[in-house]
């Protein structure tokens, strides 16, 4: 019996470590696609080259659509300035009936998307058409209008000052990216990295992800295919970021992490000729809420489902709302999940929650008082409700009341309990 729960731990693990991976290699795996797509363009026609060349646009516009739709301002505005950045380097040179060295603008665009990725990627969501989303606007009109400035004949002398040497070393012969470009693209890696660290999230990931593409093909600036292709797999790496978060948003619940309730009605969906679902609800748990705030009963809500989790006997916990929980057992009758259940219950009890001084106590200098000498950890109980499939229930939402019933009768025994 051990041996099989610690089995379906790591299964369990397991699962959870490659969705986590998964998320976080796809940028990566984009590009690597991207580039093994750019060593078969050799063999492409002229029209398919044409539709390579026009590709990026479409992919940022698409972008642009979907980030306005989900409220995803960074990924707008990143978007933007990335079509920005192509169309200079691909239309700017014979533009305005004057030619314009390619280097110079090469020399810009080096410079801004570091900058920009930087900026908009640290900057908090605040909307597209609000004050904060047209300031931002502005910004990249002003950089627009400051670069096609810089670019000038009579600016040479301010534009040489991107080419000056910072450091006393010589790296022409291994990048065409100067000094200033490199060190603003590495401090931007740094930064996204450093965050990624500490708050783990797939847009992130993707701001990474961009960075390294664009470095790759502005490294190699002499291939003009390389530019069309690597943008729109950088449009492509946004793209997927916004869905992914959109979908973890959807069907993930953001206090718990545990999945949804949205989550579970698509799972009961699945299920199959037998199954098990368990209605769990943590006891008292409303004067709880109300002696210590709802900041500590958050942190009890987030306690009692990183243990809900690890329930073993194949379950699968989700979040049904406040402080009530649900478990499918898919392919089990109530006889395999029940020691299942009594361990996870008893586990919850054996988890001491100790307050860390934030409770409302009436607000009182006696009560913060006490609750700051309070170190006695408090202990949290849960009652479950089971229920499977049987000729009197038919269909998962029958099964679900089932369990929520059996529920009811765990509370009215004394709680703490598991009732079917």
């Amino acid at each position: 019996m051990n041996k099989r729960k610690t089995r379906e731990g790591e299964l369990l693990n397991l699962k959870t470590t490659i969705k986590s991976a998964f998320s976080l290699v796809v940028p990566f795996i984009l590009i690597i696609l991207a580039y093994i797509f750019y060593t078969k363009t050799n063999t492409m026609s002229k029209p398919q080259l044409d539709i390579i060349e026009l590709s990026p646009y479409a992919i940022f516009f698409i972008g642009a659509v979907i980030s306005w739709k989900f409220n995803r301002s960074r990924e707008f505005f990143i978007l933007s300035v990335l079509a920005l950045c192509l169309a200079s380097i691909t239309y700017l040179p014979g533009a305005f009936g004057k030619p314009t060295p390619i280097a110079d603008i090469y020399s810009i665009v080096c410079l801004v998307i570091p900058i920009n990725i930087s900026v908009f990627s640290f900057l908090k969501e605040r909307g597209i058409l609000s004050l904060w989303g047209i300031i931002r606007i502005g910004v990249i009109l002003s950089q627009v209008l400051f670069s096609y400035w810089l670019i000038q004949p009579d600016q040479l002398e301010l534009l040489s000052l991107i080419y000056k040497g910072v450091l006393p070393v010589h790296l022409n012969s291994i990048t065409p990216l100067s000094q200033v470009s490199i060190m603003f693209f590495l401090l931007t890696l740094l930064l996204l990295i450093f965050r990624q660290i500490k708050y783990r999230t797939s847009q992130d990931i993707s701001f990474i992800g961009v960075l390294i593409a664009l470095l790759y093909v502005l490294q190699h600036h002499s291939i003009p295919i390389l530019y069309p292709i690597f943008f729109a797999t950088s449009g492509m790496i946004l793209i997927t970021s916004i869905i992914q978060d959109s979908y973890s948003m959807a069907f993930s619940d953001e206090l718990t992490g545990l999945p949804s309730r949205r989550a579970l009605k698509q799972d009961m969906m699945k299920l199959g000729m037998n199954y098990v679902i368990a209605m769990l609800d943590i006891d008292f748990f409303k004067k709880f809420n109300d002696k210590y705030g709802h900041d500590t009963g958050d942190d009890v809500l987030k306690l009692v489902a990183s243990t809900i989790k690890e329930v073993t006997g194949g379950g699968k916990a989700f979040r049904y709302g406040g402080e009530e929980f649900t478990i499918l057992f898919p392919g089990k009758s109530i006889n395999d999940v029940l020691p299942h259940l009594e361990e996870l219950r008893e586990k919850v009890s054996k988890k001491g929650f100790t307050l860390r001084g934030k409770g409302r106590a009436n607000n009182s200098a006696k009560s913060r008082s006490q609750s700051s000498k309070s170190s006695k950890p408090i202990y949290i109980t849960i009652s479950i409700g089971v229920a499977q499939k049987s000729e009197k229930s038919k269909t998962p939402d029958s099964v679900m009341k089932s369990a929520d019933t059996a529920l009811y009768r765990a509370k009215k025994k004394g709680r703490n309990c598991v009732s079917k």
